[in-house]
């Protein structure tokens, strides 16, 4: 994986110097493209060292253990790795390199940078693009779809990265999988690259744009994100495919494989996010008409939000510091559920929060008719209780993390409540934009050690808790 993240540095390095010289762009920082090869160089020769080293205790299979390890060390050895270019090309330091690395690899799209049009040339926006891009689908599953030998202990990994409850195998074989997300995940892309494209934008913002969207992630080659356009019909093509990238992706393949919609329309969790997209769209344009008085214009500004929340991109279009309390609160509540299971968006997952909803009713119901077994469905499946209990623990460690993460930026750094919920609730739900933040919407004022948390609670986020706390139990390293 190392040497793949090398191969990529290097394909960055080469387009975006070609892009420098065919179409030159002097408002943005020259250069670029050498520390990219540089970095490449130096990663390439780490991920060398490390499969020379590695081949001697090469097996058939991995344990499960062993792929659960195998996991968190890629993404933080991606995440030390893609910070590189970041050290030598914008002269960041280590700590908020590694940060806006894996910012990007878990598309969480929260920067330490505050002059990104001043800052980052061509070469640097596209490598910061391209990460969102490859973490948005998962490095663990191109892994797996590059190097398929690893048999039981591949589906481990896969079962690892994917989110959700249902991450279950769409093919016999998890390498023919990974390869049919991708491929899904890829087309998505191109289409959206056309139509940015066809709509007026540079081709370069295009490519970073539709990167960074179809991945959730949210990095923008603009200060201003993708309010900086100021093009309505580029806001509502960019809402929509991020939209579309929060959709469970099994549902997708589905679709494509049957040519029928209705497995994707009787599907109960895509209803219940369709039901609370548009919901949400409703009350925020009512809520909204105050501050933009149109009515068409607070339905563009409350649709983008809308998409821009749930799938946890974090492109921003509208300041939502001068929202009432009420649509404040509706914007909180969409960062806390996120997207479809199996998708590449952040959050609790609808499906946890609809099963979570089921499990209650289930046991009011129960607290006056004790006799009676209630079942948990979706749809006509019967949910196990095994599956309830690791929502409910997963929802546990959630709040529990957002508690610590309270206590810990408080004391480190003295930030009032408000901010520090607001900055933990983005990294855990790999959001991106942190309400009620007071000054410039970024993280570069922080410690190193708040960072470093952050960074730290970004991939625990990502991974959904149970692969890196599962490394904290003394029992995961015994025999």
């Amino acid at each position: 994986m190392v040497l793949g993240i090398g191969v990529m540095m290097s394909l960055c390095a080469g387009v975006g110097m070609l892009w420098d010289e065919v179409a030159p762009d002097p408002s943005r920082p020259q250069g670029g493209s050498a520390a990219l090869a540089l970095s490449s160089i130096i990663v390439s020769v780490l991920g060398l060292g490390a499969f020379i080293y590695g081949k001697r205790y090469v097996s058939a299979r991995i344990s499960r253990r062993e792929a659960i390890l195998a996991v968190s060390l890629i993404w933080v050895a991606a995440g030390a790795c893609g910070a590189i270019p970041f050290m030598l090309g914008a002269g960041m330091s280590a700590v908020d390199a590694f940060f806006e690395s894996v910012s990007g690899l878990t598309t969480t799209g929260a920067t330490v940078v505050t002059d990104i049009e001043g800052q980052l040339s061509r070469p640097l926006l596209l490598w910061r693009s391209l990460i969102q891009w490859l973490g948005g689908m998962g490095i663990v599953v191109l892994f797996v779809a590059v190097f398929p030998n690893l048999g039981a202990g591949g589906k481990h990994m896969f079962r690892g990265e994917v989110p959700g409850t249902t991450a279950e195998g769409l093919r016999p074989r998890i390498a023919e999988t990974s390869f049919a997300l991708w491929k899904l995940y890829g087309a998505l892309t191109l289409i959206e690259v056309a139509l940015l494209k066809v709509l007026g934008l540079d081709l370069f913002d295009a490519v970073c744009h539709a990167f960074t969207t179809m991945s959730t992630g949210g990095f923008s080659t603009l200060d201003a994100s993708v309010g900086g356009f100021n093009r309505p019909a580029v806001e509502y093509v960019i809402a929509c495919f991020m939209l579309i990238g929060s959709v469970n992706y099994g549902l997708y393949y589905g679709l494509l494989r049957t040519g029928s919609w209705r497995g994707l329309v009787r599907n109960i969790e895509f209803r219940a996010y369709v039901g609370i997209v548009l919901c949400s769209v409703m009350v925020l344009t009512a809520l909204n008409l105050s501050v933009h008085e149109e009515i068409l214009t607070s339905f563009r500004y409350s649709f983008f939000m809308v998409a821009t929340t749930i799938s946890s991109t974090g492109y921003g279009t509208d300041d939502y510091s001068v929202y009432s309390s009420t649509a404040l609160t509706i914007v909180i509540l969409l960062m806390f559920v996120g997207g479809c299971a199996g998708s590449t968006a952040g959050g609790i997952k609808v499906e946890r929060a609809v099963l979570m909803g089921k499990q209650a009713i289930a046991q009011l119901q129960k607290s006056f008719r004790p006799a009676t077994v209630q079942l948990v469905r979706m749809g006509k499946v019967s949910v196990s209780t095994q599956v309830l209990s690791d929502v409910a623990s997963f929802f546990l460690i959630y709040m529990g993390c957002i508690g610590f993460g309270l206590l810990f930026v408080t004391l480190v750094d003295g930030v009032s409540v408000p901010t520090a919920f607001g900055t933990m609730l983005t990294c855990l739900s790999n959001m991106g934009p942190a309400p009620f933040h007071v000054g410039p919407d970024n993280f570069a004022s922080y410690s190193a050690g708040s960072k470093l948390f952050f960074a730290l609670a970004m991939l625990l986020g990502r991974l959904e808790f149970f692969t890196l706390f599962a490394l904290m139990l003394p029992g995961f390293w015994r025999r």
